[in-house]
This record gives structure tokens, sequence and C-alpha cells, in this order.
């Protein structure tokens, strides 16, 4: 696929997500700590803690593989079934709720229990969170354990989920598939580039060094793919990275482009800090004396009050003499005391 060619147009929603998992097992428990009607999802030995709640495994991966979020909000609080609630959680660009619910046998067991998660935000953004989701959990989500009252209560079939749950991961694929198509391409161009080096051109640059990150680059091209294959999209980041680096190493224009600017850095560095240019027996003769400093702060201090000869018991004297009692006049502008 060409560089410039873009991902065929989405029929996913444009404005939000809304999933339903099958919850297998338990976590531990959670603290809540409250606020107002509603609480924040704390650990289970925060101080602040008051209450307890329970995570479902669903949950609980899916707060890991969102990354940084601030404290999820539980709108919704447990009552005497600690694992009902409803949660949201999120960052500036992403929002997430999570409802848990039971759907059969009472909510007695942990796999009674279904979460309904929407997802508001960025497309890309979306499918990648469901991706990791999906890759982390190791399993369908979309697989119920008792399908007609998972169909009754979703109102989809688990056929419908399945679909619905890969319509988000394909969408995520097919844009990291494109990523390590557009690498290929700049390795291919960049390949093309260093053959057709004339021998005279930039005589400072290491052809065997781009030659070898060429290679390195090449290597992490399968990497992606496999990783691509895992629905690992995080060890595809990392090998896209690698690749970036590679490339910048095998391009022989960016190497002059930074040799110039360092020489340039240096020049500038080194005049401006160079002991040869400063001369400190000057520089030390002429800085001030400290006799100097002290005629200089004496000058600027007479416009200050001087001192008087009052004493402090004459300044506190405010008990009455009587009932017309006067506060003594002391006169501070003067040297003496009237």
């Amino acid at each position: 696929m060409p560089e410039d060619e873009t991902p065929p147009p989405s029929t996913l929603d444009a404005v939000k997500t809304v999933l339903w998992a099958q919850v297998r097992k338990a976590k531990d428990e959670f603290g809540i700590e409250m606020n107002g009607e509603t609480g924040i999802l704390r650990p289970a030995n925060h101080p602040s803690a008051s209450g307890s709640i329970i995570l479902g495994d669903v949950m609980a991966m899916l707060m890991r593989v969102f990354g940084a979020h601030a404290p999820p909000r539980i709108m919704e609080l447990p009552g005497f079934d600690e694992q009902r609630w409803r949660i949201e959680f999120g960052d500036e660009v992403v929002w997430v709720e999570v409802a848990s619910r039971p759907y059969w046998g009472l909510g007695l067991l942990a796999s009674s229990f279904l979460n309904q998660i929407i997802i508001r935000g960025p497309l890309e953004r979306r499918c990648r969170l469901v991706l990791d989701l999906c890759s982390a959990m190791g399993r369908p989500l979309w697989e119920p354990m008792r399908r007609k009252k998972w169909a009754r209560v979703t109102g989809m079939d688990t056929k419908t989920h399945s679909e619905e749950w890969n319509r988000h991961m394909n969408q995520c694929r097919t844009a990291l598939r494109l990523e390590i198509e557009k690498r290929e391409s700049r390795i291919a161009e960049m390949k093309k580039k260093l053959v057709g080096l004339g021998k005279d051109e930039f005589p400072d640059f290491d052809r065997r060094s781009a030659a070898a990150a060429i290679e390195r680059a090449l290597r992490d091209v399968d990497v992606s793919s496999k990783a691509l294959h895992e629905d690992n999209a995080a060890a595809l980041e990392r090998a896209f990275a690698r690749i970036d680096t590679a490339l910048i190493e095998a391009d022989p224009e960016k190497e002059v482009r930074h040799q110039v600017f360092e020489e340039e850095d240096e020049a500038v560095i080194f005049h401006s800090v160079s002991a040869e240019d400063v001369e400190f027996e000057e520089v030390f003769a002429s800085a001030p004396a400290l006799e100097e400093f002290e005629d200089s702060v004496a000058e600027v201090d007479e416009s200050l009050p001087q001192e008087t000869g009052a004493e402090a018991e004459d300044l506190l004297a405010l008990e009455k003499v009587g009932s017309e009692a006067e506060i003594p006049y002391i006169d501070l502008t003067t040297d003496g005391e009237e």
C-alpha cells in the first residue's frame, strides 16, 4: 500500500463504542473513598477507604492496559452485592464507563456477571484499547456462560457481539499494518538512495554503518509483523521506534546536518566559556572592595530614620493616667529626645 494511501472509511460509530464482556473471575477487593454521593476507587488498605468493592478480571485488566488515568470514580456504589457497580475513568482524550451487572445465577458466582463497556473518544484510541484488552485477557470476551440469558439481557446474540468486538480490533490491525508498510517503503527508498550515492558525496559518511542500520531496520520489520500477528501492539510500537532510529542513522543528509549543527554549537559554546578569553586577574582587580560596599550602603541609608535616645518603655507607655491620659510624644526624626 502506498505511503500516502489511507485506510477505507470505518463503519464504526464516530463518537463512542459500546461492548459487552463476560466476567470469569473476581479480583481482590478494593476500597471506596466517599466523595458526596459517589466514591473514588482506592486500594483496600487506603486510610480513607470506608467501604469495599469487588472488581472482575475484565475491569482490572481494562484499567491496566489503558495506561495513566485519573483515579476511577464510582458513580453507582455497590450495595449488598459488592460486584454490582458503575465506574468511570479516563484521561483528557478518552473516557471509559463500565457497569457490572449479574445476568444469571442471582449473582452468586463471579461468572454470573457481565460488564457493559462504553468508550468515548477518538476512534483510533478506542480501537487500540479494545485490541490491547482482548490481547491481554487471552480469551474471547464476548463468549458468555449462558447464551440465551446473555442474548436476552444484552439484546444481541453471541455472533453479533463477536462481530462488534472484531470490527474494532480489525480497524486497529489495519492501521498498524499500514504503519508497517510505510516503514517498508521508507527502507526501500533509503536502500535505493544509498546505492545511487556517488563516491565523492558525503566523504565523512560511514557507508558500512548505514548498511548495518538498514539490516537492523529490516529485522525489526519482521519483528513488527510477528507482533501484529500476536496482537502485541506494545511490542510493535517498540519495533517502530527502532526502525525510525535506524533510518535516521542510515540517512547521509541527516548525518551531515547533524555534524554541521554540532560543530556550530561547539564553536559557540567554547567561544563563550573559553578560559583563554577571560582575564581573571582583571576581573578580581576591578571588583569593588568591601569598604566601598560599606560606604555605598551608608549613603543610601541617610534617608532612613536614624537612631534616637528613645527607650522601648517610652514607646509602650500606653497606660492611661486618669480619663484624659495622653501618649508621650517622641520625635524620631531628631538625634535627641525632646
